[in-house]
C-alpha cells in the first residue's frame, strides 16, 4: 500500500525504503514493511530522461531529500519535468510523476512484485511457507480476499466491533489521564483478534498462542526485508537461506495444530446434518471459505492452506495498526476535531435507531409481530440500536474523510517502486527499460493542490477536505494513491479501512480527550514512517464517570 521514503527530514537516514507487499492486506495493501535495497547504480537506456541535478558537494540526492523532501521533488519537477533520474539510496530510480504515475501503476510490464524480490529474495521466503499456487504475483491471495472477505465485510463487522471493544476495554478501560506508553501494542492485540476471528474462526481465533503467531510473524517478515545491508549478496542469501528454513513455519504449525480438532469436529457435524437430511449451517470464516472450495484453488493441505493464511495477514496486522495508532496520535494532535466526530457518530446512530423503531411500529401494526417483546433476538431487537454495525460506519462521511486525510497527509513522497518486465513506453516517448525501476512521485498528487479537491492547502492536514465529494478512503484513483490503482490495487484496502475506522469510532465514543504524552514530539509522529518506533505515549480519558 505505501512507501519507500520518509517525509520527515529529521528523522532517520534516508537509506530506508519503505514499501507494501503485494500480497495480502498490506494497507496493504496496505502493507508498510521497511527495506533496504542492494543494487548498485545503473542508467537507464533511453537519454531522454533527464537526471535530477545533484547538488554541489553532494554525491547522490540523499542528503538533499533527507533535509526537505517536498522541496527536493519541488525543484525536480520544475527543472526536469515530470519523469526524472535519480540516484538514490544506492541505487537508480525513475521517479514518475502526475498522470505518468497511472501509467506506470497500469501498465502490464511494470512490476512491484518483481521489484521486491530483486531487493529482498522475498519470494523465497513466501513459496517455501506454502505448497501450492506459488505463481509470483500472489494473485491467489488477491483472488481469497476479493471472493471471500470483501462481500463479507458486513457479516464479519459485528465480530470485528465486539472483539475490538473487548480488548480496548481490558487494556485500557474507563480511565482519567491513564498513560499508555505503547499504544501500538494495544491496537496490534486488537486489531490481530478480530483478524484471527475473521480468519480462523471464533473457535480456533480465541487462543492465545494464534492471536500471538499472527503478530509475531508480521516481526520475522521484518527481519527478512529489513536486515541493514547494502551488499549485493542480501536477495541472494535469502533465497538461499529461506528456501531451506522459514521462520514462518513455526507460526504456521500453530495454526494447524488448533485448527485440525476443529475441522475435523466441523466434518462431523456436516456429515451428520448430512445424513440427517437438514442443512448444515456452514460456520463464516476465511477457514471455512478455503475448505469448502479446496479445488477450486488447489490447495494441497491443512499446513498449506494455514500457510497461505499467513501470508496474507502478516503483512496486514502490522500495517493496519500502524495506521490505527496513527490516527489515534491525529485525534490527540488535533483535539478541535474530536467532538465533530463523535457528534457525527451520534447523529447516525439516531437516525438508525430511528428507522430501526419505524420499522418494528410498522410490524405491529400490520399484525406481522404480536408484541414488542417478540423482536427479542431478532435483527430488529432494540438491545441491539446502538450497534456499531457496516452500515452506521459506512454513513460516517467525517471519519472516513479523516482517515483517507490521514492517508494523504502522511503518505511517502516516493513510493511503490516497480520493475520493468519489458521495455515499457510512456505517453511521452519516454521509455523505461527492462530491468530498471521506476518509482512514483507521490509528492505530485498527494501534495498538488491542483490533483485535489477543495481550496484547502494541500500542505496542511484538513480532515473535512473529502466530506461530500464522493472520495472514499478505498476509493484508489490517480489523485489518490495510498492503496495503488487498477489491477494490482490492495484488495484488502476494505477491510483495512474497515477496522482503522472502528478503532476511531472507539476512540471518540469512549474517550472525550486523548493527549500526546510529550507534545515536543508531535510533529515528528504526524510525518513519522509506517513502523516507525512511535517515541511517546497518550493519555486517555473517559467520557462519562461511569464504569
Amino acid at each position: 500500500m505505501l512507501g519507500l521514503m520518509s517525509t520527515n527530514s529529521a528523522a532517520v537516514p534516508i537509506d530506508i525504503i519503505k514499501t507494501a507487499l503485494p500480497i495480502g492486506i498490506g494497507l496493504a495493501s496496505a502493507a508498510f514493511i521497511t527495506i533496504k535495497m542492494a543494487n548498485q547504480y545503473g542508467d537507464n537506456s533511453d537519454k531522454s530522461i533527464p537526471t535530477a541535478r545533484i547538488r554541489a558537494g553532494d554525491t547522490t540526492h540523499d542528503a538533499e531529500h533527507n533535509e526537505d523532501v517536498d522541496k527536493f521533488l519541488t525543484r525536480c519537477e520544475e527543472e526536469c519535468g515530470p519523469v526524472f533520474n535519480l540516484r538514490i539510496l544506492n541505487q537508480h530510480l525513475i521517479a514518475v510523476s502526475g498522470s505518468y504515475a497511472r501509467e506506470v501503476l497500469m501498465s502490464p510490464d511494470m512490476s512491484f512484485s518483481d521489484a521486491m524480490d530483486d531487493a529482498t529474495g522475498m519470494r523465497s521466503f513466501i513459496e517455501s511457507a506454502i505448497k501450492s499456487n506459488k505463481d509470483k504475483d500472489s494473485r491467489l491471495s488477491h483472488e481469497v480476499i476479493r471472493d471471500a472477505i470483501t462481500p463479507n465485510l458486513p457479516l464479519f463487522t459485528p465480530r470485528i466491533v465486539g472483539l475490538l471493544q473487548s480488548i480496548l476495554q481490558e487494556k485500557v478501560g474507563h480511565c482519567e489521564d491513564k498513560l499508555i506508553e505503547h499504544p501500538m501494542e494495544v491496537i496490534q492485540d486488537m486489531i490481530a483478534s478480530a483478524m484471527a476471528n475473521v480468519f480462523m474462526g471464533p473457535e480456533i481465533g480465541k487462543e492465545r498462542k494464534v492471536v500471538d503467531a499472527f503478530i509475531e510473524c508480521t516481526y520475522d517478515f521484518g527481519k527478512v526485508i529489513g536486515e541493514s545491508t547494502k551488499s549485493f549478496w542480501h536477495s541472494i542469501t535469502n533465497r538461499a537461506r529461506y528456501g531451506v528454513f522459514n521462520p514462518l513455519q513455526k507460526h504456521i504449525q500453530v495454526l494447524v495444530d488448533v485448527a485440525t480438532p476443529v475441522v475435523l469436529e466441523r466434518r462431523r457435524q456436516e456429515a451428520e446434518a448430512v445424513e440427517k437430511g437438514i442443512e448444515y449451517d456452514r460456520p463464516m470464516d476465511i477457514l471455512q471459505k478455503l475448505l469448502d472450495n479446496v479445488d477450486k484453488y488447489g490447495f494441497i493441505d491443512m499446513h498449506d492452506i494455514c500457510g497461505h493464511i499467513l501470508l496474507i495477514v502478516l503483512a496486514s496486522v502490522h500495517t493496519t495498526s500502524d495506521s490505527a495508532t496513527n490516527l489515534c496520535f491525529y485525534l490527540a494532535a488535533f483535539p478541535e476535531f474530536h467532538e465533530p466526530l463523535y457528534e457525527e457518530l451520534q447523529e447516525v446512530l439516531g437516525q438508525f435507531a430511528k428507522e430501526r423503531e419505524e420499522e418494528r411500529q410498522r410490524k405491529l401494526a400490520s399484525g406481522e409481530v404480536a408484541s414488542m417483546e417478540a423482536f427479542a433476538g431478532t435483527e430488529l431487537d432494540p438491545e441491539h440500536d446502538q450497534d456499531i454495525s457496516a452500515p452506521v460506519v459506512k454513513k460516517l462521511v467525517k471519519m472516513d474523510s479523516f482517515v483517507r486525510e490521514i492517508f494523504r497527509y502522511r503518505s511517502e513522497r516516493l513510493q511503490l517502486v516497480h520493475m520493468a518486465r519489458g521495455d515499457m513506453v510512456l505517453s511521452n516517448g519516454m521509455r523505461i527499460s527492462k530491468g530498471q525501476k521506476a518509482v512514483i512521485n507521490m509528492h505530485s498528487v498527494h501534495q498538488n493542490n491542483s490533483k485535489q479537491v477543495g481550496d484547502e492547502d494541500v500542505s496542511v492536514f484538513y480532515p473535512w477536505r473529502f466530506v461530500g465529494k464522493a472520495k472514499a478512503a478505498t476509493k484508489a484513483s490517480g489523485d489518490y494513491l495510498a492503496f495503488g490503482m487498477g489491477k494490482h490495487a490492495c484488495p484488502g484496502r476494505f477491510l483495512a479501512v474497515q477496522e482503522i475506522k472502528t478503532v476511531g469510532v472507539l476512540m471518540v465514543s469512549r474517550y472525550s480527550k486523548i493527549r500526546i504524552q510529550d507534545p515536543s514530539k508531535q510533529k515528528r509522529i504526524l510525518v513519522s514512517r509506517i513502523g516507525d518506533p512511535v517515541p511517546t505515549g497518550l493519555i486517555f480519558t473517559s467520557r462519562t464517570a461511569d464504569k
